[in-house]
């Protein structure tokens, strides 16, 4: 029988039972002797939006970690959430060592299976205080005519859909999101999914979620509010954080000449996990070339699974 140690955590949060949960299995050792399969029946029986689990990387000269992220569904190639919570964790492991003031950035490299990105370490008298990742390539799609069929998928009516100048559109930083604007956050709390109606909508998108925003927030620290509804073959109903959905609403926002290059999503408000996601942009308007993704974590519990 062999043990893995895993650690959960609240992602772009800094209070316990906020944010976006997160398993993760830390010991890269321990962890190469589990196969795919295994992987993802553990992420299943975890029953968290993502769980991670560290590995060795291909090339230690190309990264210092590998991590998979599987959904309860299925393996992502890229993730917000996961990646922010797990080099919080690994960090305050030692993993990655603060600069010799102890307060400062540190600049790491990790493996995906999207590629090789890089994470900006944030640290404060010896501590990580913040995560912020480099997501891939922005690809932002063509307005989409999609009113009738987002408002039924969404439970809406009509003149709640749009308003405020973001199109109905797919936008990709790794993992592709129909992003879908509401009046308000009236419209944005009262969404009431039909799930068979939002199966038609992201069909679009691989069959993956929606990402719903709208610009009244609750937070004044936040410039847009949003919520994350995902398909069937990822496993998860509604997300309270979604790191790989913000990265391309931002992108999106930017692009279309909305939004500064750097502010805050809100996120899970309605669900009552609410998270606080920094976004930040390099380029302007119809000329976004960057895009970044960064947070806090708290750890709430640690445990081994034993197979």
């Amino acid at each position: 029988m062999t043990t893995y140690k895993f650690i959960q955590c609240d992602v772009f949060t800094d209070q316990v039972f906020a944010g976006n949960p997160l398993a993760v299995f830390y010991d890269e050792v321990a962890n190469q002797s589990l196969d795919d399969v295994t992987m993802q029946k553990i992420a299943r029986e975890m029953n968290l939006s993502e769980t991670v689990f560290v590995l060795s990387p291909t090339d230690s000269a190309q990264a210092l970690r590998r991590l998979r992220i599987f959904t309860p569904g299925n393996e992502l190639p890229m993730a917000g959430h996961p990646v922010v919570g797990t080099w919080n964790m690994l960090a305050r492991f030692g993993v990655v060592a603060p600069p010799p003031s102890g307060t400062g950035q540190v600049t790491i490299q990790q493996e995906l299976k999207l590629g090789i990105l890089p994470v900006e370490i944030d640290f404060a008298d010896g501590q990580p205080v913040k995560v912020t990742m480099t997501q891939g390539t922005p690809n932002i799609g063509e307005a989409l005519d999609e009113i009738t069929l987002c408002a039924q998928a969404l439970g809406l009516n009509e003149d709640e859909i749009g308003g405020w100048g973001l199109p109905i559109v797919v936008a990709s930083t790794g993992v592709p999101y129909q992003l879908i604007p509401v009046r308000d956050k009236a419209a944005l709390s009262r969404i009431n999914v039909n799930y068979q109606a939002l199966a038609e909508v992201i069909r679009k998108v691989n069959d993956h979620a929606v990402y719903v925003v709208t610009r009244e927030t609750h937070s004044p620290n936040a410039f847009v509010n949003a919520r994350m509804f995902g398909g069937e073959s990822i496993g998860i109903g509604e997300d309270p954080a979604t790191g790989s959905a913000a990265g391309p609403c931002a992108a999106a926002l930017v692009h279309f000449g909305l939004a500064p290059t750097q502010f805050i999503i809100e996120q899970g408000v309605d669900m009552g996990r609410p998270s606080y996601i920094n976004v930040e942009i390099e380029g302007g308007k119809g000329n976004v070339q960057k895009v970044k993704v960064g947070g806090t974590a708290v750890s709430v519990l640690r445990g081994e699974l034993e197979l």
